[in-house]
């Protein structure tokens, strides 16, 4: 299925030359098509939703370019741009006609433009599975040691509660904040200790 935001995404792209991040171009298909941020009523599933429509265009994209026009679109969340001064050559023309070389079929790219180019992924996503998904990365981030550094950092015990969690961390940050002149490296630290504990609560 054709993507309706290859043409406003390529035309972010033409604006950019030096490139962008995801987030950029989200935020300029958020200003052109109101709609756009409908996509869910679930905040977590409305950005899913935008993010895999970027991502399907991108690569839908990216296939276009290399095939019939020899251009080379570059895809990562915080720099995607259409390599101007790469120059498909003849060994790369090769290279594209071996469809089973099997380092190129496993590679993480590969994988990712699988996903993303399979429109069932998109349709069968709900909510329950974007929280599935967002809850796993957390207990990914959430180790133990990282867990008792977050409440070392805010001087908390740990069976404080969210709202203890929330006025010591706004106390904290307040002194820390750079513009009264505080640090900014400790201004993160306590963010990041205070979005670690948040979300455990």
């Amino acid at each position: 299925m054709k993507n309706p935001f290859i043409i406003p995404i390529l035309s972010i792209l033409k604006q950019h030359k030096e490139g962008l991040a995801e987030f950029d171009i989200i935020r300029e298909l958020k200003s052109q098509f109101p709609d756009f941020c409908t996509l869910a009523k679930d905040a977590n599933l409305c950005l899913f939703r935008q993010h895999f429509l970027v991502m399907n265009a991108l690569y839908q994209l990216q296939t276009q370019l290399w095939q019939e026009e020899n251009l080379k679109l570059t895809i990562s969340p915080i720099h995607i741009r259409i390599d101007f001064s790469f120059v498909k050559s003849d060994k790369d023309t090769e290279q594209d006609s071996k469809t089973e070389r099997t380092d190129v079929n496993h590679s993480a790219e590969v994988k990712l433009a699988s996903y993303y180019l399979n429109w069932q992924e998109y349709t069968d996503t709900d909510e329950a599975e974007v929280r599935s998904l967002l809850d796993n990365f957390f207990k990914g981030i959430q180790q133990p040691k990282k867990m008792n550094e977050a409440y070392e950092i805010l001087n908390l015990p740990k069976d404080a509660t969210y709202a203890e969690i929330k006025k010591q961390y706004r106390a904290l940050a307040s002194q820390a904040h750079p513009d009264r002149g505080g640090s900014a490296t400790k201004f993160i630290e306590l963010r990041e200790a205070f979005e670690l504990l948040a979300h455990n609560k």
